[in-house]
């Protein structure tokens, strides 16, 4: 069986059960954010309530395993990339060979503390390699390796970090090959935490969650939350062509075959070599996933310049992945009706005109309606209406969101000339730089000041924005400036994600 495991229902989804004479055994699936409602068969609905609990598709009453394969499978894979379904690995003990792989140029003291972390690692000791690879170091890292059980190589002169990693992947004797960097504090549950994700036979990348070491300053308490490293809090997979996913190398598990097969780390890249992997793995057909525990802790540039500069690099980087990876772009959830509410309210802003603030409102009172009228005549059922309307609410302003963020993200000059055009602009321009901020710092509850947050905050769009631009005139290319836009319908016949649900189970009574 390549899935083991179980798969569960996510919190706050509700299965409404099919009522009346006419009732065929299947029923409602009501997901309030993003806002969806399904109708499932009674195949279909009987699995997801015994989601409920938990549901092990090794155990279930299929014909074949072929069967399962092509039907059950993808339909679960299909409500799990909804965030209707999640998928959890067995609890049974699970506990392959792993090789540890540790670059290092020029970090003796790290690396000390590093190598120590890791003996204090729930994990069989028999069942664990260590390689450092010090990458032609100039100070006595390799003589501080040499003081651990450790395997130890040094490069003939100094090639970067993919360099090194992909020579200590060569050397290694697991079947999974875990990377961090000389840098980070390994947690003692770090791999008992994500190693058991590999029994989904088609997993073969796991990233782990990247936290702050550091916590004195106030940059050290703005990494803490906004480390480009830290993925979130929410479970994530990799599949196709998604630009939106990556792991970091500083925490990251992979099979070793499927390392090597697909040629390792570009070497030629100092900066962003891990999420053209992670494309290139996707583009390969090959599924991966963010899991936000197993953690290390990451001893970040802690000072002003060397911190954003950082930024800068990153974003230099993403033009270069976007000419490499032609397929890719950026793409957001279509909203008609959450953009005309979000144009609204910029024209109001604009004009300071209540009239087009009571638009958005009349508009969204009517939408909540068509949608209530929608439900109750194709799905027979009853939804109240501050049920509708919360989930309307709540999609329209993560749309928006999500669109001033990209806006501070890419468009941040520009965004601060409009003031010096008009000053009826400055309500605008406030609310589109102001919104995402505030939503991340509300969010994250960052253990510092509004004004120092917001202060970090823009200036990691102005240094990562400088850095996109620098590139993208080096590529002589502004391709990771399309986006494109996929239709996130309300109802089940208006999303082509849901389609592919009915597909699933099309033949299934």
């Amino acid at each position: 069986m390549i899935v083991k495991g179980s798969f569960h229902l996510q919190p706050l989804i509700h299965l409404i059960p099919e009522k009346g004479n006419d009732a065929t055994g299947g029923g409602i699936v009501f997901q309030p954010s993003p806002m969806r409602v399904l109708r499932m068969n009674s195949a279909a609905f009987s699995i997801l309530k015994k989601c409920q609990t938990g549901y092990r598709v090794e155990g279930c009453r299929e014909k074949t395993e072929d069967h399962l394969k092509k039907t059950t499978i993808p339909f679960l894979d299909a409500l799990c990339q909804a965030q209707i379904l999640e998928w959890k690995p067995p609890a049974e003990k699970y506990e392959p060979f792993v090789s540890i792989v540790i670059p290092v140029y020029n970090r003796s003291h790290d690396l000390y503390y590093c190598l120590e972390s890791l003996k204090a690692l729930d994990y069989p000791a028999s069942k664990l390699q260590v390689i450092v690879v010090d990458d032609a170091s100039t100070d006595n890292s390799a003589s501080v390796a040499r003081e651990f059980n450790v395997k130890v190589m040094v490069q003939p002169y100094n090639q970067g970090q993919s360099a090194a990693r992909n020579r200590g992947v060569k050397e290694a004797s697991g079947e999974i090959v875990a990377f961090m960097d000389s840098d980070c504090i390994a947690d003692p549950q770090w791999l008992k935490d994500l190693v058991p994700y590999f029994q989904d036979r088609r997993f073969v990348l796991v990233g782990g969650l990247v936290d702050s070491y550091y916590q004195n300053s106030m940059l050290d308490r703005y990494e803490s939350v906004k480390s480009a490293l830290n993925m979130g809090k929410e479970k994530v997979v990799g599949v196709g062509n998604s630009a939106v996913f990556y792991v970091p190398t500083c925490n990251v598990l992979i099979s070793k075959d499927v390392y090597l097969k697909n040629g390792g780390l570009d070497e030629n890249m100092r900066v962003g070599e891990d999420v053209d992997f992670c494309w290139r793995l996707m583009k390969a057909g090959h599924r991966l996933i963010y899991v936000p525990k197993g953690k290390v802790e990451h001893k970040h540039r802690n000072q002003f310049l060397s911190c954003f500069k950082r930024r800068f690099d990153y974003g230099t980087s993403e033009p270069v992945l976007y000419a490499r990876y032609p397929e890719t772009r950026k793409r957001f959830p279509w909203q008609a009706a959450g953009m005309v509410f979000f144009l609204f309210f910029l024209m109001g802003l604009v004009l300071q005109s209540v009239i087009f603030f009571l638009a958005a409102m009349v508009l969204l009172f009517s939408e909540v309606w068509y949608k209530k009228i929608q439900v109750e005549k194709k799905f027979k059922t009853i939804l109240p209406l501050r049920t509708i309307l919360w989930g309307s609410l709540r999609s329209h302003f993560l749309f928006s969101y999500y669109l001033t963020n990209h806006i501070n993200r890419y468009y941040i000059f520009p965004l601060v000339l409009l003031p010096f055009i008009s000053l009826k602009m400055i309500p605008l321009t406030a609310a589109i730089a102001l919104l995402p901020v505030l939503v991340e710092f509300f969010q994250k509850k960052p253990r510092l000041n509004l004004p120092m947050f917001v202060f970090y905050f823009w200036m990691e769009q102005i240094f990562y924005q400088a850095g996109v631009l620098r590139g993208c005139f080096r590529e002589r290319s502004f391709r990771l400036y399309r986006i494109s836009f996929a239709h996130a319908g309300f109802l089940k016949s208006e999303n082509p994600f849901l389609k592919r649900v009915k597909s699933a189970f099309q033949n299934r009574r």
